[in-house]
């Protein structure tokens, strides 16, 4: 087994476990694409970490969540 074969065994199983519970999972901490994508290939849909912002205090974080609904807003529209 690799070093890094435990831990994304780890975040399967506790996966799994809150999917058969029925409750909502946030992974935190995602910094990168590949953390990302592996979460999404895992069922994690909930994510949230530097990979997407620094943590912001309230009115920034207000600001971006704005623009972001803004831009996907427009971008259904077209």
């Amino acid at each position: 087994m690799h070093d890094g074969e435990t831990p994304v065994q780890m975040v399967r199983l506790i996966l799994d476990l809150a999917r058969e519970m029925k409750i909502p999972v946030i992974a935190e901490g995602v910094e990168d694409k590949i953390e990302l994508m592996m979460l999404k290939e895992m069922g994690c849909s909930l994510v949230q970490g530097y990979y997407f912002s620094r943590p912001l205090p309230t009115e920034e974080f207000e600001e971006l969540l704005r623009k972001e609904l803004e831009k996907r807003f427009n971008n259904v529209k077209r």
